[in-house]
């Protein structure tokens, strides 16, 4: 069966869409919506109002950070980002935010975020990059301080 010219056209065009659709979801990780990233405190935004939140904990592998943070509403959910020296380790939200004219923003949240180390924390120090305060943590397999 032999297409017409208009039918391979039209492939043609479907073919097109379909990769600059596929482009997208590639190198734009909230395809369709623009985003500002911004680094936030990890101090700032732990969710210490929600009773279920359980602050910084450091699970027995000592190489795996737990959190919960809150966020608001025109935020997407932050990522929990771990930068390391040999005498402390420092911890950024990665923040997202879609704000603007025409863009409808819901409730925020809370969510568990996590990060695995390169090296056990051992006696590093662990430090909010964005504020340079210490973070409260739990030592591995404890609870952190209330």
């Amino acid at each position: 069966m032999e297409l017409t010219v208009r039918e391979r056209r039209w492939l043609a065009a479907v073919g097109v869409i379909g990769l600059g659709v596929a482009a997208c979801y590639v190198w734009g990780d909230d395809y369709p919506l623009p985003y500002r990233t911004r680094d936030a405190s990890v101090v700032n935004r732990i969710a210490l109002d929600d009773p279920s939140a359980s602050g910084v904990i450091v699970d027995a592998d000592d190489c795996t950070i737990t959190l919960d943070v809150s966020w608001a509403g025109c935020d997407y959910k932050p990522d929990l980002v771990a930068q390391e020296t040999a005498e402390r380790v420092t911890l950024v939200l990665k923040r997202r935010d879609a704000s603007g004219p025409g863009i409808g923003c819901e409730d925020g949240g809370v969510a568990r975020l996590r990060t695995v180390l390169h090296h056990p924390l051992g006696t590093r120090s662990l430090v909010d990059a964005v504020t340079g305060k210490p973070v409260p943590h739990g030592e591995p397999g404890q609870p952190p301080p209330s």
